[in-house]
């Protein structure tokens, strides 16, 4: 007779994105419902563990999707699923609870980084507008840490 497996040790989802046909269309007014197709039925699926490096020719969308991913733009279409939850049509403080656990890393450092702000308010910034500098302590360790 074998132990049953304690349930700590139970794997959780392997999937942590999932993008199901995004699309992302700028409409040109003017233009008689014309539209910039910036990002067009993206479907790709990343596990946990995995890597995933976007690459290709400027303008054909790479930034477009990773603001689609990480909800800072809303999809014209299309589902994404970020760690089981559907974040496509998440607002409010939901959608700034899933936040805290993403990055996008902005190909130019130049336009990410601001020249006037020391590396310890860069690395403050984030914290201080997710509210967890007024969390736990540890928040506050490392905020003062850095000060």
């Amino acid at each position: 007779m074998q132990a049953a497996e304690p349930a700590s040790s139970v794997a959780a989802d392997p999937l942590l994105l999932r993008v199901s046909g995004a699309f992302k269309h700028f409409p040109l007014s003017g233009f008689g419902g014309a539209a910039v197709r910036a990002v067009d039925g993206v479907d790709l699926e990343i596990r946990r563990g995995e890597t995933l490096g976007l690459v290709g020719e400027s303008g054909c969308g790479k930034s477009t999707l990773a603001r689609l991913i990480t909800a800072l733009l809303p999809a014209t279409a299309g589902k994404i699923v970020f760690d089981g939850t559907d974040i496509t049509r998440l607002r409010g403080w939901r959608l700034r609870r899933v936040r805290r656990k993403m990055q996008m890393i902005f190909q130019d450092p130049f336009a990410s980084l601001d020249p006037r702000m020391t590396v310890g308010d860069i690395l403050q910034e984030p914290l201080r507008s997710g509210r967890c500098a007024t969390g736990g302590g540890g928040c506050r360790s490392f905020c003062g840490w850095w000060a």
